[in-house]
Protein backbone atom coordinates (compact mmCIF):
# COMPACT_ATOMS: atom_id res chain seq x y z
CA UNK A 1 0.00 0.00 0.00
CA UNK A 2 1.52 3.39 -1.18
CA UNK A 3 0.49 6.23 1.03
CA UNK A 4 1.77 9.94 2.20
CA UNK A 5 1.70 11.72 5.45
CA UNK A 6 -1.48 13.67 4.06
CA UNK A 7 -3.41 10.45 3.43
CA UNK A 8 -2.64 8.60 6.74
CA UNK A 9 -3.88 12.22 8.47
CA UNK A 10 -6.93 12.46 6.51
CA UNK A 11 -7.95 8.57 7.11
CA UNK A 12 -7.00 8.57 11.01
CA UNK A 13 -9.12 11.91 11.32
CA UNK A 14 -12.43 11.26 9.14
CA UNK A 15 -12.65 8.07 7.24
CA UNK A 16 -15.09 9.31 5.24
CA UNK A 17 -13.34 12.29 4.29
CA UNK A 18 -10.43 10.20 2.86
CA UNK A 19 -13.00 7.59 0.91
CA UNK A 20 -14.55 10.83 -0.76
CA UNK A 21 -11.62 12.60 -1.70
CA UNK A 22 -8.95 9.66 -2.29
CA UNK A 23 -11.10 7.01 -3.14
CA UNK A 24 -13.74 8.71 -5.16
CA UNK A 25 -11.85 11.10 -6.01
CA UNK A 26 -14.11 14.45 -5.85
CA UNK A 27 -12.00 17.17 -4.96
CA UNK A 28 -12.28 19.31 -2.36
CA UNK A 29 -13.08 23.28 -2.66
CA UNK A 30 -10.65 25.62 -4.38
CA UNK A 31 -9.19 27.78 -2.20
CA UNK A 32 -9.05 31.96 -2.46
CA UNK A 33 -6.63 33.48 -5.10
CA UNK A 34 -3.60 34.07 -2.77
CA UNK A 35 -2.56 30.70 -1.01
CA UNK A 36 -0.57 32.68 1.65
CA UNK A 37 0.70 29.37 2.91
CA UNK A 38 1.91 27.90 -0.75
CA UNK A 39 3.86 31.49 -1.20
CA UNK A 40 5.60 31.04 1.89
CA UNK A 41 6.68 27.51 1.64
CA UNK A 42 8.08 28.53 -2.15
CA UNK A 43 9.45 31.48 -0.83
CA UNK A 44 11.48 30.01 1.94
CA UNK A 45 12.36 26.96 -0.77
CA UNK A 46 14.26 29.38 -3.29
CA UNK A 47 15.70 31.91 -0.24
CA UNK A 48 17.43 28.71 1.46
CA UNK A 49 18.36 27.01 -1.46
CA UNK A 50 20.91 30.62 -2.38
CA UNK A 51 21.13 30.89 1.65
CA UNK A 52 24.70 30.06 1.53
CA UNK A 53 25.41 33.13 -0.70
CA UNK A 54 23.08 35.17 0.54
CA UNK A 55 21.14 35.03 3.53
CA UNK A 56 19.79 38.74 3.88
CA UNK A 57 16.60 40.09 5.01
CA UNK A 58 16.44 41.94 1.81
CA UNK A 59 16.94 39.12 -0.49
CA UNK A 60 14.06 37.06 1.59
CA UNK A 61 11.48 39.64 0.95
CA UNK A 62 12.46 40.28 -2.33
CA UNK A 63 12.00 36.39 -3.41
CA UNK A 64 8.46 36.69 -1.48
CA UNK A 65 7.33 39.83 -3.57
CA UNK A 66 8.56 38.26 -6.71
CA UNK A 67 6.05 35.40 -5.74
CA UNK A 68 3.23 36.75 -4.50
CA UNK A 69 2.92 39.80 -7.14
CA UNK A 70 1.21 43.06 -6.10
CA UNK A 71 -1.70 42.83 -3.89
CA UNK A 72 -5.24 44.04 -6.25
CA UNK A 73 -7.55 43.89 -3.15
CA UNK A 74 -7.69 45.40 0.75
CA UNK A 75 -8.04 41.37 1.83
CA UNK A 76 -4.84 40.73 -0.18
CA UNK A 77 -2.95 43.69 1.00
CA UNK A 78 -3.97 42.33 4.64
CA UNK A 79 -2.77 38.61 3.30
CA UNK A 80 0.59 40.13 2.05
CA UNK A 81 1.48 42.03 5.03
CA UNK A 82 0.79 39.15 7.34
CA UNK A 83 3.05 36.76 5.20
CA UNK A 84 6.11 39.90 5.30
CA UNK A 85 5.76 40.22 8.88
CA UNK A 86 5.93 36.15 9.17
CA UNK A 87 8.79 36.12 7.16
CA UNK A 88 10.43 38.76 8.82
CA UNK A 89 10.19 37.30 12.32
CA UNK A 90 10.91 33.87 11.05
CA UNK A 91 14.40 36.02 9.62
CA UNK A 92 15.54 37.57 13.08
CA UNK A 93 14.98 34.12 14.69
CA UNK A 94 17.02 31.84 12.69
CA UNK A 95 18.94 33.95 10.49
CA UNK A 96 21.78 32.94 11.75
CA UNK A 97 21.96 29.45 10.76
CA UNK A 98 20.26 29.28 7.77
CA UNK A 99 23.25 29.04 5.67
CA UNK A 100 23.24 25.36 7.28
CA UNK A 101 20.09 24.04 5.39
CA UNK A 102 20.37 20.75 3.89
CA UNK A 103 17.46 18.59 2.67
CA UNK A 104 15.60 21.37 0.91
CA UNK A 105 12.57 20.41 -0.76
CA UNK A 106 13.96 16.64 -1.10
CA UNK A 107 11.88 14.32 -2.30
CA UNK A 108 10.94 10.95 -0.47
CA UNK A 109 10.38 7.73 -0.33
CA UNK A 110 10.78 4.71 2.42
CA UNK A 111 9.10 1.34 2.88
CA UNK A 112 8.32 -1.82 5.15
CA UNK A 113 7.33 -4.69 4.15
CA UNK A 114 3.63 -3.51 3.87
CA UNK A 115 3.69 -0.46 3.43
CA UNK A 116 5.18 2.72 1.24
CA UNK A 117 5.34 6.42 2.32
CA UNK A 118 6.28 9.09 0.07
CA UNK A 119 6.53 12.84 1.31
CA UNK A 120 8.47 15.84 0.68
CA UNK A 121 10.87 17.62 3.36
CA UNK A 122 10.79 21.19 3.83
CA UNK A 123 14.19 21.82 5.22
CA UNK A 124 16.88 20.54 7.80
CA UNK A 125 19.44 23.18 10.12
CA UNK A 126 22.45 22.37 11.73
CA UNK A 127 22.35 23.56 15.42
CA UNK A 128 24.47 23.32 18.28
CA UNK A 129 22.48 20.57 19.55
CA UNK A 130 22.91 18.84 16.47
CA UNK A 131 20.74 18.29 13.37
CA UNK A 132 16.65 19.71 13.53
CA UNK A 133 14.36 18.87 11.03
CA UNK A 134 11.47 21.27 10.30
CA UNK A 135 8.38 21.67 8.64
CA UNK A 136 6.86 24.94 8.30
CA UNK A 137 3.03 25.63 8.61
CA UNK A 138 0.88 28.89 8.52
CA UNK A 139 -2.00 27.37 10.18
CA UNK A 140 -4.84 29.98 11.17
CA UNK A 141 -4.88 28.19 14.83
CA UNK A 142 -2.27 26.57 16.51
CA UNK A 143 -3.06 22.92 17.44
CA UNK A 144 -3.60 22.46 20.99
CA UNK A 145 -1.96 18.83 20.91
CA UNK A 146 0.29 18.79 17.49
CA UNK A 147 0.96 14.94 16.37
CA UNK A 148 4.51 14.34 15.88
CA UNK A 149 3.73 11.77 13.68
CA UNK A 150 4.31 13.68 10.16
CA UNK A 151 7.83 14.22 11.41
CA UNK A 152 8.53 11.24 12.50
CA UNK A 153 8.08 10.11 9.25
CA UNK A 154 9.80 12.72 7.66
CA UNK A 155 13.00 11.85 9.75
CA UNK A 156 12.89 8.42 8.44
CA UNK A 157 12.83 9.91 5.12
CA UNK A 158 15.53 12.32 5.86
CA UNK A 159 17.34 9.13 7.36
CA UNK A 160 16.60 7.51 3.73
CA UNK A 161 17.78 10.07 1.72
CA UNK A 162 20.96 11.45 3.59
CA UNK A 163 22.14 8.78 5.98
CA UNK A 164 21.71 11.22 8.50
CA UNK A 165 18.64 10.80 12.05
CA UNK A 166 18.04 14.27 12.88
CA UNK A 167 17.93 15.22 16.47
CA UNK A 168 15.42 17.60 16.85
CA UNK A 169 12.08 17.61 14.88
CA UNK A 170 10.01 20.67 15.00
CA UNK A 171 6.45 22.38 13.31
CA UNK A 172 7.56 25.85 12.97
CA UNK A 173 4.29 27.90 12.69
CA UNK A 174 5.30 30.74 11.19
CA UNK A 175 1.59 32.79 11.55
CA UNK A 176 1.75 32.09 15.14
CA UNK A 177 5.91 32.48 15.28
CA UNK A 178 6.48 29.76 17.53
CA UNK A 179 7.94 26.39 16.99
CA UNK A 180 6.67 22.93 18.73
CA UNK A 181 9.56 20.26 19.07
CA UNK A 182 9.93 16.97 19.74
CA UNK A 183 12.84 14.72 20.50
CA UNK A 184 14.46 12.88 17.37
CA UNK A 185 16.58 9.94 16.67
CA UNK A 186 16.13 5.95 16.25
CA UNK A 187 13.20 5.80 18.59
CA UNK A 188 11.10 8.65 16.81
CA UNK A 189 11.23 6.71 13.51
CA UNK A 190 10.48 3.37 15.02
CA UNK A 191 7.44 4.85 16.55
CA UNK A 192 6.46 6.69 13.13
CA UNK A 193 6.81 3.43 11.57
CA UNK A 194 4.84 1.33 13.92
CA UNK A 195 2.20 4.23 14.12
CA UNK A 196 1.90 4.19 10.36
CA UNK A 197 1.76 0.21 9.68
CA UNK A 198 -0.97 0.75 12.56
CA UNK A 199 -3.10 3.07 10.58
CA UNK A 200 -2.62 1.60 6.81
CA UNK A 201 -3.87 -1.32 8.47
CA UNK A 202 -7.27 -0.30 9.60
CA UNK A 203 -7.41 1.19 6.33
CA UNK A 204 -6.84 -1.84 4.54
CA UNK A 205 -9.94 -3.77 6.06
CA UNK A 206 -12.32 -0.49 6.27
CA UNK A 207 -15.26 -1.00 4.00
CA UNK A 208 -17.38 1.38 6.11
CA UNK A 209 -15.35 4.61 6.23
CA UNK A 210 -17.82 5.91 8.91
CA UNK A 211 -17.26 9.91 9.39
CA UNK A 212 -15.46 11.56 13.05
CA UNK A 213 -15.82 15.09 13.99
CA UNK A 214 -13.70 17.50 15.10
CA UNK A 215 -12.13 20.78 14.42
CA UNK A 216 -11.04 19.53 10.80
CA UNK A 217 -14.37 19.60 9.96
CA UNK A 218 -14.15 23.57 10.21
CA UNK A 219 -11.86 23.31 6.63
CA UNK A 220 -13.91 20.12 5.61
CA UNK A 221 -15.28 20.54 1.89
CA UNK A 222 -17.88 17.35 2.01
CA UNK A 223 -20.14 18.55 4.90
CA UNK A 224 -23.25 17.71 2.35
CA UNK A 225 -22.44 14.32 2.40
CA UNK A 226 -21.76 14.09 6.02
CA UNK A 227 -24.61 12.76 7.86
CA UNK A 228 -22.58 14.08 11.33
CA UNK A 229 -23.35 17.79 9.62
CA UNK A 230 -26.69 16.76 8.20
CA UNK A 231 -29.99 14.94 9.18
CA UNK A 232 -30.23 14.06 5.77
CA UNK A 233 -27.23 14.08 4.12
CA UNK A 234 -26.70 14.21 -0.21
CA UNK A 235 -25.65 10.93 -1.61
CA UNK A 236 -22.21 11.25 -3.19
CA UNK A 237 -22.48 11.89 -7.07
CA UNK A 238 -23.14 8.60 -8.85
CA UNK A 239 -20.77 9.87 -11.53
CA UNK A 240 -17.78 9.80 -9.13
CA UNK A 241 -18.22 6.38 -7.61
CA UNK A 242 -15.91 4.31 -8.54
CA UNK A 243 -14.31 0.94 -7.57
CA UNK A 244 -11.85 0.95 -4.43
CA UNK A 245 -9.02 1.81 -5.38
CA UNK A 246 -4.96 0.84 -5.30
CA UNK A 247 -3.72 3.80 -3.02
Amino acid sequence: MRLTFSKLDTYSKCPLRFRIRYQERLPEAPRGRLNLSLILHQTLESFLYNARRDSSLETLLRAYENRCGPPQTPTQEMRFEEGRRALETFHWREGHRLATAVALEQRFTVRTESLEVTGRLDCALETEAGLELIDFKFTSQLPEDPDPLQLQLYAWGLQEVTGSTPDTLTYYYLRQEQRVSFPGGEAAIQEGKREAVRVAEYLQGDYSFFPKAGPWCFTCSYHRYCPKQRERPDPIPQLMVQPRLPL
